[in-house]
């Protein structure tokens, strides 16, 4: 089936990405609690960011798709390099705004100070050239996808974070002469990593000629993809950056220990939730095609079977998960007191995130439907409203991380609930054009 055709090597992708990724969080994780939290904190705010500008990929994504839909190469090239150009512009800018302002927030908005300051300081300023190379890396990812390409994804990924744990080994301890980095030597890994990502990315480009040649007009399609864009950044700023943000504030008001849990078991459960970030692409990027192609008969069918089968491939893995849940922790840290403690939340966290699952792919069809409005404007009212709920149990009630899984297990319960009503009302409206 073609959901399974492009889901399975971006699932694998990820997977194998998120269990990588866990290794290089166990060799930072063996530094000192401290520093493992500001990496936490630091983390999960640019990866916040990063996936607000990467909704540039993501209309790219659509408009590709659609123009293959429709067999048009030009726009198809158009849109990519628009969409790179536009990238590396914002990661610059991005960058010279860490350098001068970086130490000023770790400071002033997540009260890190002393030697942690400096070190988190350093980190920031190296790893926030992560955000434009990673931007680049998702431009050309959704060229691979919507090419129905995506083993080439795979292998990116697996040289990226197989390099990144060897980066990471050698300058966080400081192996083979290098001297001992810590935490920084953890930022200066994953930028080289990533670099290596593109590189493979150019030669397999240029090796197979997977990019006809057009004529490239770069703006001719600049106004169509930050129109399709704009609703999808502004519900990413939202949802990943100004929500994250005060689910970190939530979290740090609670204690340090609150924080590295709530990011340990972030980085656990994401290895779960991989099949729902690799469905919700395939139905974005099949849904897209048949709209291209004026094909609106399998729309219903394409969501239906991703959503079974990701909550399939992600109640098996929280099923290993549970039965590890005391060892699973060591992976990733020595600290009894952080091992202790994070195996108690692990079966509240996957029952909170199973309607995670169809709120994320509805999110994905309704934007490839050209509900980009709709989504931003529900999504956004309800985690708005979520998260203050959470603040309320959490920090006003005292009720301590429990209350901050149940405060988000209601908030994708209610999205999916009014996600799914949008989605019906808009299905008709395409049959009725189409027909």
């Amino acid at each position: 089936m073609k959901t399974n055709k492009l889901a399975i090597p971006l699932m694998l992708n990820s997977i194998s990405s998120t269990i990588i990724n866990l290794c290089d969080q166990a060799m930072v994780g063996r530094t000192y609690l401290e520093g493992f939290a500001s990496v936490g904190i630091i983390g999960s705010n640019i990866y916040s960011i990063t996936g607000v500008l990467g909704a540039i990929s993501i209309g790219f994504n659509i408009l590709g798709s659609k123009a293959k839909g429709r067999d048009d190469n030009t726009d198809l090239n158009n849109s990519l390099f628009f969409s790179i150009v536009a990238s590396v512009i914002i990661g610059c800018i991005f960058f010279g705004l860490c350098i001068f302002r970086g130490e000023y927030i770790l400071q002033n908005y997540f009260k890190i100070n002393g030697d942690t300051l400096k070190d988190a300081t350093l980190y920031l300023h190296i790893f926030s050239l992560s955000l434009g190379i990673n931007l680049v890396l998702f431009n050309i990812s959704s060229y691979f996808k919507i090419m129905n390409k995506t083993k080439y994804i795979l292998y990116g990924n697996i040289i990226s974070c197989v390099s990144n744990v060897l980066f990471d080994y050698i300058l966080i301890f400081g192996k083979f002469g290098f001297p001992k980095l810590g935490i920084v030597g953890n930022a200066i890994g994953s930028v080289l990593s990533l670099i290596l990502g593109i590189v493979f990315y150019i030669i397999i480009i240029k090796k197979y000629k997977l990019i006809s040649k057009t004529k490239i007009s770069l703006l001719k399609n600049a106004k169509e993809i930050l129109k399709v864009s704009s609703p999808m950044i502004l519900q990413e700023f939202v949802e990943s950056t100004i929500v994250v943000f005060m689910m970190n504030y939530i979290l740090s008001q609670m204690g340090m220990l609150e924080v590295s849990i709530y990011n340990l078991l972030f980085s656990i459960i994401n290895i779960a939730l991989m099949p729902m970030y690799a469905y919700s692409h395939a139905s974005l990027n099949i849904i897209s095609e048949d709209i291209g192609a004026k094909n609106t008969i399998e729309i219903d069918k394409t969501i239906k079977s991703c959503v079974f089968r990701a909550i399939g491939f992600y109640l098996v893995i929280c099923i290993v998960i549970l039965i590890f849940k005391n060892q699973i922790p060591m992976i990733i840290t020595n600290n009894t007191d952080l091992i202790s403690n994070s195996s108690k939340y692990m079966l509240i966290i996957i029952t909170a995130n199973i309607m995670n699952i169809p709120s994320c792919i509805l999110k994905f069809s309704m934007q490839a439907l050209g509900e980009e409005k709709v989504v931003f404007v529900y999504s956004s009212i309800i985690s708005i409203l979520s998260t203050f709920l959470i603040y309320i149990l959490a920090c006003m009630l005292n009720g301590g991380l429990n209350s901050v899984y149940i405060g988000l297990m209601i908030n994708y319960s209610i999205l999916t609930v009014v996600l799914l009503k949008k989605f019906y009302v808009t299905k008709k409206s395409f049959i009725v054009k189409y027909s």
